[in-house]
């Protein structure tokens, strides 16, 4: 945002030259010493941070969306623009920012939240309350925050990150709009704090439990609306906001979930259309707590066919909806089921132990005394990555299931993926592979000279489980030569 005529509007072709000139977040001497622009390919728009306290350097990209929104304008359609661009450069990246303005980001959170199916990344929204080019601005602490926890940190969620917290993406709201605390997570702590140093609060990170591929389900229902009860709303009100197109009504109500069960006139018409087909979500107008029936003013509202939204955020119950309801296929029990988090590892040791041996038991016992069988050993190696090494199918295919990151790297930056590879255990290779496992450009790169390599020797075992990970036959190694040349 820059000033034009006295007020904000977006700027196009601005922010990349600004944060070019900003040291922390762009090192020019390390790019131009390293030939940063010609390594990757197009070189347009990449930039670099300075070295972080973990020694990592992260590489950047910036794509800049034409017209630029304020976030005010957006619609479904722009949230099915992230989504797909997300999916597009998925492989290609390790994590994924979105710039995006305050006024609406909480719906986009949520939103993605659920498009985004299968995740194994993180996907970070942030903005500011001030723009970046101002002397006072939030923007440059915001970026740089979100920048190095997508960086580095496998945090498969989709997260808001503001004035030092990320925070779960569907279960944040704006609560300030002239503060730099804007935001806050009524019913959730946050997921990190970035303070001295970053800390992580694993127990409360999300973990699929699931083996299939990362996609995005761009379909979202537009018949989809919310309804603000206030004393003395009448039942014409009610009954011309419930009418066709209507698919679905995120009801804000009163404290636990409560509205007056003395008007049999608004009962009535809430009966009529649950009773049609019409899906209705209960969602207390309260900023914390969650609806109940604790109250006969609440179970009034149970009894006309309300769903209770619990402790969810009105902008997450009605993005939700309208990603559910545009799911012809799922039943009405799947609709109204929510996301729940899994609890964390506090023995990554001992797991790594079972893993090695196969011992799906002993996994399992572990994991039921509240262990997430996704944590690291002293090496940043997780239970998948020993899995693999030992080539356990079984092993894998369990800790997949109960929520194993594919693109978890240990100290010397290696996958599972890479470990299966290595040993030779194809069967795990395409399980992985399955699963969303790849390579990263880098590793790809380096995968010309051992495919040159084992051409060389001609080991055909080698070169087949290299193209069962998912390598191009024909990568040149570092002097130019592919496979087929070496053999030829």
């Amino acid at each position: 945002m820059t000033y034009h005529n006295n007020v904000l509007s977006p700027e196009p072709n601005a922010l990349v030259e600004t944060l070019r000139k900003l040291p922390i977040l762009h090192d020019e001497q390390y790019a131009q010493q390293t030939r940063l622009y010609e390594y990757y390919k197009p070189p347009e728009n990449t930039l670099v941070l300075p070295l972080s306290k973990q020694n990592k350097r992260i590489v950047y990209r910036v794509l800049e969306y034409s017209p630029l929104l304020d976030s005010c304008n957006m619609t479904t359609d722009d949230w099915a623009t992230i989504g797909k661009d997300i999916e597009k450069h998925y492989e290609q990246y390790d994590g994924f920012v979105i710039l995006h303005g305050t006024d609406t980001m909480a719906y986009t959170a949520s939103a993605l939240s659920f498009m985004c199916e299968n995740l194994g990344k993180p996907v970070i929204l942030t903005g500011s309350q001030v723009p970046i080019y101002e002397m006072r601005n939030d923007g440059r602490d915001n970026l740089l925050g979100a920048l190095l926890i997508a960086g580095q940190f496998v945090i498969p969620e989709v997260c808001l990150y503001f004035h030092h917290k990320l925070y779960r993406g569907n279960r944040v709201t704006k609560v300030d709009a002239a503060s730099f605390n804007a935001f806050t997570s009524p019913n959730l702590p946050p997921l990190a704090n970035a303070e001295v140093d970053i800390k992580i609060n694993w127990d409360t990170v999300w973990r699929a439990n699931t083996t299939a591929k990362f996609t995005v389900n761009t379909q979202m229902n537009r018949n989809v609306g919310l309804l603000r009860l206030f004393p003395g709303i009448t039942a014409d009100t009610v009954r011309a906001f419930l009418q066709p197109p209507m698919d679905g009504i995120v009801l804000e109500t009163y404290g636990s979930g409560n509205a007056p069960d003395n008007r049999a006139d608004l009962l009535d018409e809430i009966r009529k259309a649950t009773e049609r087909g019409l899906i209705m979500i209960n969602c207390t107008q309260c900023l914390r707590g969650s609806v109940t029936t604790s109250y006969a003013t609440g179970q009034a509202l149970s009894d006309a066919g309300l769903v209770a939204g619990c402790d969810m955020t009105p902008e997450a119950a009605l993005s939700k909806l309208s990603y559910v309801l545009a799911k012809q296929n799922l039943s009405i029990e799947e609709k109204k089921k929510e996301l729940e988090a899994i609890r964390d590892a506090l023995t990554p040791t001992l797991v790594c132990v079972a893993a090695k041996i196969g011992d799906i038991e002993a996994l399992e016992a572990i994991r039921e005394m509240g262990t997430d069988l996704s944590n690291a050993d002293y090496d940043g190696r997780t239970p998948l990555h020993i899995a693999a090494c030992e080539g356990h199918l079984k092993v894998v295919e369990y800790l997949l299931g109960k929520g194993a990151t594919v693109y978890a790297r240990d100290r010397f930056g290696d996958t599972p993926l890479r470990n299966a590879v290595r040993f030779r255990h194809k069967d795990v290779v395409r399980l992985l592979r399955k699963t969303g496992a790849h390579f990263s450009r880098e590793e790809m790169e380096d995968a010309g000279t051992e495919l040159c390599s084992l051409a060389a020797s001609g080991d055909l075992e080698g070169l087949e489980i290299w193209q069962l990970a998912g390598v191009d036959m024909t990568m040149c190694s570092y002097d130019g030569q592919t496979p087929i040349e070496v053999v030829s």
